[in-house]
């Protein structure tokens, strides 16, 4: 008896020590998951997209919340706002407000039944109008649309897992039918989130809206690497592949794109108002497959060197048929303090000037002013390999572009600037292809309202067009600035010193002295 009740003490002790062992622990965790918390809100507090609008943190000794509400910067979103459907712009005006749910290690998930060790297991949840979560559960039924979990480590950083369940949903009256496969996202992150690895997936989306047509996707992978380099740079990989992508479409849509706005939005660079398409797609059958994007970039001492790839199997619109298309481009020896420094002040822009010639200006005078060690460190663009077959025939382009030897006080006459620009470049397109684009801008030239009483006859603007072409065409070719054989026109342009030369032809620039060339027969090399 005495026996047991000594065992049942011990137990007792032990049970004990184990319960204060942990509450320590899980104490001490709970300010390491604070503190990590802290870290990521302020990182989301310094996006210009968002502002916050309250944020609450109440730590307990196991368990601990977080809330947070972000509302959108209209002072930078704003302008844009005004592109998206009516129907979709109040969310955009409204807040996202998210609570966490924080249990503190050792073992943070074990009521959950995980027990991986970590400093806290943090979950997410969204807070939604009864408006928002109404429609949501058209789509997802009682799952919840999104479901957000992060462990965070015991030494620091953490994995991030996000997930968007999988739905079928139809409207049998209006012939609408979408399949949704889900949506899932791993993060693995070090401490202070300057260092991690991604890879997103999505297996794909079908819509079918009725008699109007049918867009979907297959197979979305995307990988990353990233880590911090000394010159402040991002460096590491990125990989993106696509199976398929396909849209048939019975009906036009007219379309007006503010493409000077968008760029804007996702480089904060302004580009002016002078590329804004308008018109409409006509009904259409398009479909891409296996897209493959890769970009890779490295550091060596101050500079940083990036190279991406793109290829894709096929692109068909319609009947014409494109690819397969294969890209490879470097942008070498570029100096990573600068870019770093531009990117800075790139960011600050927006908001300290609204009028659009005054962000003009201030973007020239940021690169002038601290964009010069970019274009006086040799930088150099390599077009390894531009390949891509056409229903007209092959396009193909390799070459370089580079600045060499280029001083500061260089950039004061466009002469003593031109003589360190080089350009070295091998290109090949079929004559058709060429054919039908200047077809297309004499049309554009000559063609009137649609209104007007009288319009031009383009089957004459077409042979208008042709015979310039070929007058134009059979010149260079007896100049021997180009080439043709068997439908391709191929030349070679090489640029340096300031003298240039076109299928190793000289050919006299508008500044030059002599306006006149000397013959061909003569000048060649």
């Amino acid at each position: 008896m005495n026996v047991n009740k000594h065992a049942l003490k011990l137990t007792a002790a032990v049970l004990a020590g184990t319960f204060v062992l942990y509450g320590g622990v899980a104490y001490w965790t709970g300010i390491k998951a604070e503190q990590t918390l802290a870290e990521q809100h302020r990182m989301i507090a310094a996006m210009s997209v968002f502002k916050v609008k309250s944020h609450q943190y109440e730590r307990g000794w196991f368990s601990s919340t977080e809330n947070t509400e972000l509302e959108f910067n209209q002072e930078l979103l704003g302008p844009y706002i005004g592109l998206l459907p009516e129907n979709i712009r109040p969310l955009f005006k409204g807040s996202i407000h998210y609570h966490h749910d924080i249990q503190h290690g050792p073992l943070p998930g074990l009521l959950s039944g995980h027990f991986t060790p970590g400093s806290a297991r943090v979950t997410t949840r969204f807070e939604m109008s009864d408006s928002t979560r109404k429609t949501l559960a058209r789509f997802f039924g009682t799952a919840d649309p999104i479901t957000v979990i992060n462990h965070l480590n015991l030494t620091g950083g953490g994995k991030l897992a996000v997930s968007v369940p999988k739905f079928d949903y139809e409207e049998t009256l209006a012939g609408v039918k979408m399949n949704w496969r889900g949506f899932d996202l791993k993060l693995n992150y070090a401490a202070g989130y300057k260092e991690y690895q991604s890879e997103a997936v999505s297996p794909g989306f079908t819509l079918e809206a009725g008699p109007k047509g049918r867009f979907g996707f297959d197979n979305i992978r995307y990988l990353s690497d990233v880590r911090p380099g000394n010159t402040g740079v991002k460096l590491g990989t990125g990989e993106l592949t696509v199976g398929n992508v396909s849209l048939k479409w019975n009906e036009s849509i007219p379309y007006s794109i503010k493409l000077n706005e968008l760029i804007h939005l996702v480089s904060r660079v302004r580009v002016g108002e002078f590329i804004n398409p308008s018109g409409e797609f006509r009904p259409s059958n398009v479909e891409l497959k296996n897209l493959k994007y890769q970009i890779v970039t490295s550091e060596q001492d101050e500079f940083v060197n990036t190279r991406g790839k793109l290829d894709f199997d096929t692109f068909s619109y319609n009947d014409s048929v494109y690819g397969p298309l294969k890209l490879d481009i470097s942008a070498n020896h570029l100096h990573g303090p600068t870019l770093v420094k531009l990117d800075e002040a790139f960011t600050r822009i927006p908001f300290e000037v609204k009028d659009p010639a005054l962000l003009r200006k201030r973007y020239i005078d940021t690169i002038t002013q601290q964009g010069m060690p970019l274009l006086t460190n040799d930088p150099k663009i390599m077009i390894n390999t531009f390949s891509l077959h056409m229903p007209t025939g092959n396009a193909k382009l390799d070459g370089q572009i580079a600045l060499q030897g280029l001083k500061e006080s260089d950039l004061k006459t466009p002469m003593a600037f031109i003589k360190h620009f080089i350009a070295l470049l091998n290109i090949e397109l079929p004559r058709q292809t060429l054919e039908n684009l200047v077809v297309a801008q004499a049309r554009n030239l000559f063609t009137v309202d649609a209104s007007a009483e009288e319009q031009p006859d383009l089957g004459e603007i077409d042979n208008l067009a042709k015979s310039l072409l070929h007058a134009q065409l059979s010149e260079w070719e007896s100049q021997k600035l180009i080439t043709q054989d068997g439908g391709q026109l191929r030349t070679m342009v090489d640029f340096r010193n300031g003298e240039l030369l076109v299928n190793r032809t000289r050919v006299a620039l508008p500044w030059e002295e002599n306006e006149d060339p000397p013959p061909a027969a003569s000048a060649a090399k």
